[in-house]
Parts: C-alpha cells; sequence; structure tokens
C-alpha cells in the first residue's frame, strides 16, 4: 500500500502537478480495503472540497491506476472499484442481499482481501498462444458474516 507522500514524491519526480484536489483523492485511498468506488471516493472528497468535480477523481485515479499505486477491480460488470494494494493477492466478494426501506433488494457489495495466491494456476508454457502472463487473480463469492446473520433471521 502507498502512502500519499510517496506517491506525491513520485509523481513530482515525473513531472505530475500535485494539486490539492489530487492529494485529498490519494489521502481518500491511503491505507482503504474497503475497495471504494469512484463515486463514494468521489462523496468523501467533496465533503471536504464541495466543488470538486467527477470527472477530476476519475482522472486522478486513472493516473494512479497507471503509474501502478492501485489497483482497478472488476468483477461481475459492476462498477470499478479501487485498491491501493498492489501486491499479488485475491478477494473475497459478498454476493448477499438485503432490502433497503423501499422493500428494493439490494446487493451487499462488500469486497475484501485475501492474502493467498495460487502460483498452481500458471497456464503451462505450451498452453499459452502466445501470450506472457504475469499474474493470476482469484476472486472467491459468498457470503458475508452480516449477510449470514440476516440470512438466518
Amino acid at each position: 500500500m502507498f502512502t500519499v507522500d510517496e506517491v506525491c514524491e513520485k509523481l513530482r519526480e515525473g513531472g505530475k502537478k500535485i494539486t490539492p484536489q489530487r492529494r485529498l483523492i490519494y489521502q481518500a485511498l491511503e491505507g482503504k480495503t474497503n475497495h471504494p468506488t469512484a463515486e463514494k471516493i468521489y462523496d468523501e472528497v467533496r465533503a471536504i472540497i464541495p466543488d470538486i468535480s467527477l470527472a477530476t477523481v476519475y482522472k486522478t485515479l486513472r493516473e494512479l491506476v497507471d503509474s501502478h499505486y492501485l489497483l482497478e477491480l472488476k468483477i461481475d460488470g459492476e462498477s470499478s472499484r479501487f485498491d491501493p494494494r498492489t501486491d499479488q493477492h485475491s478477494h473475497l466478494k459478498c454476493i448477499g442481499t438485503t432490502l433497503n426501506a423501499k422493500g428494493e433488494a439490494v446487493t451487499c457489495l462488500r469486497l475484501e482481501d485475501i492474502s493467498v495466491t495460487f502460483p498452481q494456476l500458471q497456464v503451462p508454457e505450451n498452453d499459452q498462444r502466445g501470450y506472457l502472463i504475469i499474474s493470476n487473480e482469484v476472486v472467491f463469492f459468498g457470503y458475508c458474516p452480516d449477510c449470514q446473520a440476516r440470512m438466518k433471521n
């Protein structure tokens, strides 16, 4: 995971300007393990800088992904989620649903890191079809403790 100061220093060295908006977006991600969407980050940052645009958040997230300080996770066609943990690791995704105040079904969307890798999933060299394989990702699907408790009631 990155620190805000590390990111700012590296991006400055690369000729990027560090604005208060960018710094605040970095801070909103630092140490996060809940894999927020761009919209969640925008809401958090907008509470401090009300006139920040969603486009600024998206542009900054893209910059962090392109600079390898952030992973962009796209699972099951949902909105992208962002993970400041960039080492090889897998994820646990809750598939539970609950009813909101209007009685509508809402998906839990909880997504967590799991520190397990699967080196045995490497594609055999004779079946790589010309690809240079650099990593793999495994996502486990199940029910988080909160959704399990709701299912019992």
